[in-house]
């Protein structure tokens, strides 16, 4: 079943303004990639691969057709700064690590 939690860009920049939608999401962070918006249509496209995953196996398992650009770098490994954040502050219980 697929949940919806804000309707994102709709079709495209035309169907945003007459929504009356004049924001949206700017990246989706999943468990093997990042995606953002191609500014001028909207469309969601590949920004990178996390290490683990291939641009590949991201179009496979994505619901629909994803843009991919030419060349989809990987991922950066987030610093021990940022580790020591996401698991302290963000997600103290361990909720959203991988098992």
């Amino acid at each position: 079943m697929d949940f919806v939690t804000s309707p994102g860009y709709l079709t495209g920049p035309e169907s945003c303004r007459a929504a009356g939608i004049t924001g949206g999401p700017r990246l989706c962070v999943t468990p093997l990639a990042v995606m953002d918006f191609d500014p001028d249509t909207l469309r969601m496209r590949l920004k990178s691969v996390h290490p683990w995953s291939s641009a590949t196996e991201v179009q496979e398992r994505t619901g629909f057709d994803l843009a991919m650009p030419g060349t989809v770098p990987e991922t950066p490994l987030p610093d021990a700064a940022t580790l020591e954040l996401l698991r302290r502050v963000v997600d103290p219980d361990g909720l959203l690590r991988a098992a």
